[in-house]
């Protein structure tokens, strides 16, 4: 393949133009091609510190992207719209290797790589870690090829990971499944251990490293997570745990006989019991956010004056997300109306103990008696 009859394609694609053409093609150059060219005493160098570099930048880029959009300075600092785990959390999101394989899917950017024979004939460039590190290979050399702009990186950034859809977005990023995992163990329907993460393997370079890491209930292994960090890996299994969690609970109950208390079933009986129509849940389809790799479902749900959208990674969970957010206005509501009703009694409390002062009235006079 001539790679420089590709170059202005890809830089059409990517949205950025080159100085140094070079910069470019070794982002597509991977180790393997290095290896089998380098022993004619040809020094190439593969994309692997383009990529270490490139990840950095990224994380940088999104979250300075959504800190832009989810924050304004005023007199005592900076006042955010999102708390730290939500912005965390979406930077995860934005980053992982699932998003970022298929970016690059996306503009079938994969098809340009340079490889030795022993990969092209596995087809490696279908792999998901390897089109996530092309990604990143990309956004390292248009660092260093901007000259270390940052603005530079993210323009780019911001175009090919549709970020603008978060930026839109009020309502703050779906929990994290660590998060998840971690207020369902510690609710007193379950009452389980805390969530304890240990690593089973660690592998590759020291620039790029892959964590196998378990997540344990106990002493029992619930889920086991992959990932070029620990906070990845950790995800993964914390997600694989919930989900194994859950079939353990739903079984039991079924055993037992007892339906699970679901917040589906509590704002159902709450309406029974205050004798008021039934939720209704309207299916949206998926967010705007929701991608081949990782979908995500929207569903809303309408009960008395309130109407919430919930989302999550299948129907059941949005469904559970939109219902929980009902239920927690009612929460509020009724505080709120307890709160006013024992003020109100406190007040009437104090006006009734109030001395009573009455207005003295001057006596009337008897009328003079008339002489005959």
């Amino acid at each position: 393949m001539d790679f420089s009859k590709s170059r202005p394609i890809i830089e059409k694609k990517i949205g950025y133009t080159f100085k140094d053409k070079s910069l470019l093609k070794q982002a597509f150059t991977r180790a393997s091609y290095c290896n089998e060219q380098n022993h004619g005493k040809i020094n190439l160098q593969s994309n692997e510190v383009l990529e270490f570099f490139g990840d950095s930048v990224l994380s940088l880029s999104i979250v300075t992207l959504l800190m832009k959009s989810k924050s304004q300075r005023y007199e005592n600092g900076l006042k955010t719209e999102w708390n730290e785990g939500d912005f965390s959390n979406i930077k995860s999101r934005l980053s992982d290797k699932k998003n970022l394989s298929l970016a690059t899917e996306r503009l079938g950017l994969e098809k340009y790589l340079i490889m030795g024979e022993g990969d092209a004939k596995l087809g490696i460039e279908n792999e998901p870690s390897v089109k996530e590190d092309l990604f990143e290979s990309i956004i390292g050399a248009i660092y260093v090829d901007s000259e270390y702009n940052v603005g530079t990186v993210m323009a780019v950034v911001e175009n090919l990971l549709s970020i603008k859809e978060y930026q839109k977005n009020d309502t703050p990023p779906i929990q994290s499944f660590k998060n998840a995992l971690q207020e369902w163990c510690a609710s007193k329907l379950h009452k389980r251990q805390a969530p304890i993460y240990k690593t089973l393997s660690e592998d590759g370079p020291d620039h790029k490293k892959n964590y196998k890491r378990g997540c344990y209930i106990g002493e029992k292994l619930y889920g086991v997570g992959e990932g070029k960090n620990q906070k990845i890996a950790d995800s993964e299994a914390a997600k694989m745990a919930l989900d194994a969690l859950r079939d353990e609970a739903e079984k039991e109950a079924k055993k037992q006989g007892v339906a699970l208390a679901t917040p589906a079933a509590k704002l159902r009986e709450y309406a029974i019991c205050h004798k008021m129509s039934s939720p209704s849940y309207k299916d949206l389809g998926e967010s705007e956010n929701s991608t081949v790799a990782k979908r995500i479902f929207v569903v809303e749900c309408s009960f008395s004056k309130f109407c919430e959208r919930g989302y999550g990674e299948t129907k059941a969970t949005a469904k559970s997300d939109a219902v929980s957010k009902v239920l927690e206005k009612l929460r509020l509501e009724t505080k709120s109306a307890k709160k006013s009703a024992k003020n109100s009694t406190n007040q009437k409390s104090v006006q009734d103990k109030a001395p009573v002062q009455r207005k003295k009235t001057k006596a009337k006079k008897a009328p003079a008696a008339t002489k005959k």
